[in-house]
């Protein structure tokens, strides 16, 4: 048995396989590498696969194996820029795996499309790019979302309750009243921080009916403030002063005193994972 190979159609779907590889694996892991930098370390791993066919009969196969892993990792270690070792360990899987992704997404279209050599290897490298690039957006919202948590401590009453919060740069809630800025908050998820009568009294005030006992509540500074928001011209948002709020990301703390609380329906203020939308301003405060 054996097998006719077209060198030339060989080193170019190599090298063209190669190049979108190291880009791929050089936007996942964030390197510096130019694009002249991967086709030149792109042509050499095509190269080197030329000569590794030529010498692989005459050769153990435990060489060879080892032979082309020295080469594909010095492909990714130079086409990628890596920096130290984790990062070209990391890069060594990233390019394996997406190189089987590639691979098959070839035979794929060689089955389905009747598209074979380069036409296969851009569709399919198409294919791969377009899945990292969702990948990475994903990623990075989530990134700026991490950036935007905080662990929040609310004080009152000799209680503390902590909750998650999220700064939304959409929240621009202002209370003209005490002029600080306002945050949102289910009152179901404070609401152990108060005592009966005065669960009571929040719960009145809240549906804006007359409160049983004004002077309790008094405590808390309740009032209303105007908030617009899609879907909703204009409406009112009762809002109370609680004695404390202390902000904490990483090693980062914040201690807010009366800060001014907007207080929602059950599991209405917060996106899912969190319980508090802060204001924007306290990041900065």
């Amino acid at each position: 048995m054996y097998y006719e190979i077209y060198v030339d159609l060989l080193l170019a779907e190599n090298f063209l396989m190669n190049y979108i590889l190291l880009r791929l694996t050089r936007r996942l892991l964030g390197c510096s590498a130019t694009h002249r930098r991967s086709a030149a370390a792109a042509a050499l791993g095509a190269v080197g696969i030329l000569g590794w066919l030529a010498v692989y009969r005459f050769l153990p196969p435990q060489i060879m194996a080892c032979i082309g892993i020295a080469g594909f990792t010095g492909m990714v270690k130079f086409g990628c820029n890596t920096r130290g070792g984790k990062q070209l360990v990391l890069g060594f899987f990233c390019c394996l795996l997406m190189s089987f992704l590639m691979s098959g997404g070839i035979r794929l279209l060689e089955r389905l499309a009747g598209r074979r050599g380069m036409a296969a290897t851009v569709a399919s490298g198409f294919g791969v790019y377009a899945a990292v690039t969702v990948f990475l957006k994903i990623q990075e919202q989530q990134r700026k979302v991490q950036k935007r948590m905080v662990t929040v401590y609310l004080g009152a009453g000799g209680k503390w309750k902590k909750v998650k919060g999220l700064y939304d740069t959409g929240n621009a809630l202002w209370d003209a009243t005490s002029r600080k800025p306002v945050s949102v908050i289910p009152y179901e998820v404070i609401k152990e921080l108060f005592s009966e009568h005065l669960r009571k009294g929040i719960v009145e005030f809240m549906e804006g009916k007359p409160v049983t006992e004004p002077e309790e509540l008094q405590t808390l500074h309740p009032h209303y403030i105007v908030f617009r928001s899609v879907g909703c011209e204009s409406g009112v948002l009762p809002v109370i002063q609680i004695p404390e709020m202390v902000l904490v990301q990483g090693n980062t703390e914040k201690r807010i005193r009366t800060p001014a609380l907007a207080l929602t329906g059950k599991d209405s203020a917060a996106p899912t994972g969190c319980q508090m939308i802060l204001h924007p301003d306290l990041m900065d405060s």
